[in-house]
This record gives structure tokens, C-alpha cells and sequence, in this order.
């Protein structure tokens, strides 16, 4: 099912932007559910910004491609998406698969942004081409969260991790110059302290 709107933290019913939408349409492993609590993205979707819609829509052609090796089209892909989203200012995608579910994805260190992973994992003999498989499906998802380090989350320009705690902002992100300086200025904006 193409989720189109969901609630938001207030209990708003909200419309999803076009991107997320446009994702679901066109992988349908990527298609959300809100009623399934079990599975952070199939419930709450996305949780980055747009600038990472090309990366993202990459990874799941890269995905598509590497299962179509095997003989497997879009029906058969067994990848499920567990959690997207951004943390330390680049891209988490935790995933497993219809037999294996993804349970704890990762450790994340704060200071370095490093996150140590963990493959899901299935009972049993899975066959060396699904193991093959598996493991460059990993490779293709590892490649989309390092390049989300170098693309701006905002606007999908070139961009850089950004930390900005010197001026009172404490969330890192990864940004391009201009996506930089709005948010350094709006910042300011917001927070100035008027004179009495």
C-alpha cells in the first residue's frame, strides 16, 4: 500500500511530500504501512529530508538491479526497510529481509559518527548466491549512507558535515554552502537577543 499522508507528532493527519510518495510508487519494497508497529519505516516512513531523494532512489535501483542478476523482479525482492533515516548528520538505512528481520542494526559512535552494523540474519542454510546477494546488498546500502556524507540533506547540492554547536546549534547535518548559511542565518533570526 502507497501511504500518502500520515499522522505527524501532534496527531495531524499531514500529506507525505512527493518524493516519499514517488519511492513507494516505484519500489514497492519501499511501500509503508501505518499499521504495522513493528517496522519503524513501514509506520513512520522517511526521516531525512529531500536532498537525499536521489541517493536514495539509486540505492533502490542499484537494489532492484543486483536482485534482477538473480532472475528476481520487483515482486520477488525479499529487502525489507527497517528504519531511514538521518542520525550525526548522514543517512541510517537499517534493513533485513522477509526471513530475517532486522533486529538491533547498529551501534553509533557520537564522537566520530562510525556506526558498528549488524547483518540480519536467518536460521539455516540460506545457498551461497542468496549469501552473495545478502552481503552485496549490504555493499550497495553502505555506498548510499557514505554518500550521504557529501550531499547536502536539504537540497541535494555537494555538501560537508556541519557542526555548528559554536553558535548554538546542536544538531550536525550534512549541508551544502548555501543550505549552510540559510540555516547559520535563520538561526541567528530566531534567537537573537534584542537589547532592552
Amino acid at each position: 500500500m502507497v501511504v500518502k499522508e500520515k499522522k505527524n507528532h501532534r496527531g495531524k493527519i499531514v500529506p507525505l511530500d512527493e518524493w516519499k510518495i514517488k519511492l513507494q510508487e516505484d519500489f514497492p519494497f519501499m511501500e509503508q504501512s501505518t499499521d504495522d508497529s513493528h517496522n519503524s519505516y513501514r509506520k513512520w516512513g522517511f526521516e531525512c529530508s529531500g536532498g537525499w531523494y536521489q541517493l536514495l532512489r539509486e540505492c533502490c535501483e542499484a537494489i532492484v538491479a543486483r536482485y534482477a542478476i538473480e532472475g528476481i523482479g520487483l515482486s520477488g525482492i525479499d529487502f525489507e526497510p527497517a528504519q531511514i533515516k538521518e542520525k550525526f548528520g548522514t543517512l541510517r538505512f537499517y534493513f533485513g529481509y522477509t526471513d530475517a528481520p532486522c533486529g538491533i542494526a547498529a551501534f553509533d559512535d557520537l564522537a566520530t559518527g562510525e556506526s558498528i552494523r549488524f547483518e540480519p540474519k536467518v536460521e539455516g542454510y540460506i545457498g551461497d548466491a542468496k549469501a552473495k546477494l545478502r552481503q552485496d546488498i549490504s555493499s550497495i546500502v553502505h555506498a548510499a549512507e557514505e554518500k550521504s556524507r557529501h550531499t547536502c540533506e536539504l537540497c541535494g547540492a555537494e555538501g560537508e558535515l556541519r557542526n555548528d554547536s559554536s553558535v548554538g546549534i546542536f544538531r550536525v547535518m550534512t549541508l551544502c554552502d548555501a543550505c549552510h548559511k540559510e540555516r547559520i542565518e535563520n538561526y541567528i533570526l530566531k534567537y537573537k537577543k534584542i537589547p532592552k
